[in-house]
């Protein structure tokens, strides 16, 4: 629900860059990058590769590059079209703010989910996916939104909110609402990602405050 609430605007972000001639390094080129690389890894490697999704023995082995390359492959390719999907839409709309926030919200988010994955959820072994990453990216790209419309924070507030709701019902139920993947979902991660969303929302605004308050 959260995702789709988001596409109207990042859609029309896209549209109003070409219907308004803006030249072409407008477009969200990091975010057709990583979307093409997500089709890549999944292409080369195939559903769930076993040398980099997350595995907590093989990361206490020293093999640390899949507390990384565990966020972008994917169990199956339902998995990959949903997080697909919403990564397209989601850091389209994030990288508006610039290329910058959504590089720092991709980091925050794997940073947030892993350490919820590594101290949280000790007994879970293996893990892959976008979708808790995805969660800080939807914080981010409701700020978008607002930014392009001030006026929309009541919307903005009632999506964050839902998706929140969504994430709790997750974790009561033990089971993912609009997809079904060959891996069990870990709403666990869902909320760690949405966390780190807030924490950048609040860092935000926090910034932005001290300048408006700034003496000039």
């Amino acid at each position: 629900m959260a995702c789709h609430a988001s596409t109207g605007s990042c859609l029309n972000l896209l549209l109003d860059r070409l219907r308004g001639g803006d030249r072409l390094w407008s477009l969200p080129w990091l975010t057709l990058g990583l979307a093409g690389l997500i089709v890549a890894l999944f292409a080369i490697a195939g559903p769930a590769p076993t040398a980099w999704v997350f595995d907590r023995d093989a990361v206490l082995a020293g093999e640390w590059w899949r507390l990384i390359t565990g966020h972008w492959v994917h169990s199956d390719l339902n998995h990959l079209v949903w997080n697909l999907a919403a990564f397209g839409l989601l850091a389209g709309g994030v990288e508006s703010l610039g290329r910058r926030c959504l590089l720092g919200g991709l980091v925050a988010g794997m940073a947030g989910v892993n350490l919820v994955l590594w101290f949280g959820l000790p007994g879970l072994s293996y893990y892959c996916g976008l979708s808790g990453v995805l969660n800080t990216l939807l914080l981010l790209a409701l700020l978008a939104h607002y930014r392009l419309d001030p006026r929309s924070r009541a919307i903005v507030v009632l999506v964050g909110l839902a998706s929140l709701g969504k994430i709790l019902f997750e974790l009561l139920s033990r089971q993912a609402i609009f997809s079904s993947t060959a891996w069990a979902s870990v709403p666990e991660a869902h909320l760690a990602g949405w966390s780190a969303g807030l924490v950048l929302l609040v860092i935000h605004a926090a910034t932005s405050r001290s300048q408006h308050t700034r003496p000039h």
